[in-house]
């Protein structure tokens, strides 16, 4: 182009009102997706740091408790419990964590699988609840037992089929938990019915 014109890539360097607005916009989403990335990425080693944990040379007993205890802390729960499935649709076994001492002799009786626990025998997928308390299927608490509102159930499975349900409750913050708390916690249960597997074999 001849001399006085401007060139059309350069013309008009001073960006409108609205362009830069939108420009606003996108660091701050570009600072917000940073911020969860970060968090993303710090969940997922502490996903692999569980996983790793429950590989562990342990016993079975003692993988049970590390997969609640890592599921607790993968979730922000502040209960968590692996309810081990019997031969009649119900738990024969139950390994919880998070109770103050004596609380869980207090209460007495483990759960048997009905109410919302027994949701996940009768249809073994995760549920998230806000507060399990207003679900039809509440059937109340025993005495002496903590209040609980935030829930997420996951089957663990040993090869295709149902091993046990984890529990967990409370979480942190007061929010009910997310989705990236269900995946982490998926994610786990089938580390979990990996190691299990394992130790059930040479029991």
């Amino acid at each position: 182009m001849g001399p006085g014109h401007d060139h059309p890539r350069t013309a008009g360097t001073v960006l409108p009102g609205a362009s830069a607005r939108h420009v606003e916009d996108l660091l701050r989403d570009f600072v917000a997706n940073a911020d969860e990335l970060v968090l993303a990425q710090e969940r997922l080693q502490a996903l692999l740091t569980a996983v790793i944990s429950v590989a562990e040379d342990l016993s079975l007993e003692a993988v049970l408790e590390r997969v609640v205890s890592s599921a607790c802390v993968l979730s922000g729960a502040r209960y968590g419990a692996l309810g081990v499935m019997g031969n009649e649709r119900g738990m024969n076994h139950f390994v919880s964590v998070g109770f103050e001492d004596g609380v869980a002799e207090r209460i007495g009786k483990v759960p048997v699988g009905r109410g919302v626990l027994g949701l996940l025998i009768e249809d073994p997928r995760p549920l998230r609840l806000p507060d399990l308390r207003e679900h039809p299927a509440f059937e109340g608490f025993p005495e002496q037992h903590p209040p609980m509102g935030s829930f997420l159930g996951v089957p663990v499975r040993v090869r295709d089929k149902v091993f046990g349900n984890l529990y967990l409750t409370e979480k942190s913050g007061g929010d009910g938990f997310t989705a990236m708390d269900e995946e982490l916690v998926v994610a786990l249960a089938a580390a979990a019915g990996v190691a299990i597997e394992k130790r059930a074999a040479v029991r």
